[in-house]
């Protein structure tokens, strides 16, 4: 019989805890996902004798309060064992969720930590950190995942940049927060020397590299010459101009009008002859070629530097 007063009485105990005012002496910090009867036995030692992991209800979320009544309580403990005369003007006791100011010391170490994934050989990183909200986070562990970094619109590297987190508290649970923090790093970035025209190919005295500094995770300019030598521009580059990555595509192995090596390959059959490119294209990519005895055109993949092969 007293446990089924049990059961019946911890229903109506949730029902009677509204957020409400705490009492005159304040609220206890709970950190758990539920209220135990040993969070209780810090305002009511009666509660003491009834078992530690017993759960009384759910925590209040963050910024909330939870009350649980003194009557409630007082009976629910006299369902537990516990004597009468223990509980004798058994209080409203007042629960809130063990909160702490966020330092900027603990915001940006999260940070370092979350740019250092990842990131061991990559240039010195400079970080800056310009303001963060909330000021007020449940108790837990500060966390920034490299995916709630957003990009910044440029390459300057005094742009702020908004960089989303959270606090791990609970049973896992995660609150909001989020910084705003300038991010930097010296790196190199190739520049034009000349306008380089659409369909162009990139000679090395067109171009040239330089340091600069820039947000560290702006992987928009071409970094090194190689990635620009002997490649053709997409779009036009005006002399002085960051070369971006994107502007830049492969020079093709085979042009349109190259007179091209064609192997076909039929069976235990091999044969070579020439031919003449009348589409350009890059290796692995199939063209068209014309036969210069015949007169046809005919498809091939280019496999190299004025190569076709047909299978």
């Amino acid at each position: 019989m007293i446990f089924i007063q049990t059961i019946m009485a911890l229903p109506f105990l949730l029902a009677v805890v509204p957020q409400v005012a705490p009492p005159p002496d304040g609220c206890l910090p709970i950190q758990d996902e539920r209220i135990y009867a040993r969070d209780v036995a810090a305002a009511v030692p009666a509660f003491a004798t009834v078992a530690a992991d017993f759960a009384l209800g759910y925590a209040p979320t963050p910024g909330t309060r939870r009350v649980l009544k003194g009557e409630a309580l007082a009976r629910l403990a006299r369902n537990q064992g516990v004597a009468a005369d223990m509980l004798e003007a058994v209080p409203d006791v007042c629960f809130e969720r063990a909160m702490a100011t966020l330092e900027a010391e603990d915001v940006l170490e999260a940070m370092r930590s979350a740019w250092a994934i990842g990131n061991v050989s990559g240039p010195d990183v400079r970080m800056e950190l310009r303001s963060f909200s909330p000021q007020i986070a449940p108790e837990g562990k500060v966390v920034f995942p490299r995916t709630g970094l957003q990009m910044p619109a440029t390459s300057d590297r005094q742009a702020d940049v908004l960089w989303r987190g959270y606090v791990l508290y609970g049973n896992n649970r995660r609150f909001s927060i989020s910084a705003r923090a300038r991010i930097s790093a010296t790196t190199t970035r190739v520049v034009a020397l000349a306008d380089l025209s659409v369909g162009s190919v990139v000679r090395e005295d067109q171009v040239r590299l330089e340091s600069f500094d820039t947000f560290a995770l702006d992987d928009r300019p071409a970094r090194n010459l190689d990635e620009v030598v002997g490649f053709v521009a997409r779009t036009s580059i005006r002399s002085g101009a960051t070369v971006l990555r994107s502007q830049l595509g492969r020079a093709p192995e085979v042009a349109r009008g190259d007179v091209v090596k064609v192997e076909v390959t039929a069976g235990g059959a091999h044969l070579l002859f020439e031919g003449r490119a009348e589409t350009a294209g890059v290796e692995g990519k199939t063209i068209l070629v014309k036969n210069l005895t015949s007169g046809k055109d005919f498809r091939a993949r280019v496999t190299g530097k004025g190569k076709v092969s047909v299978q």
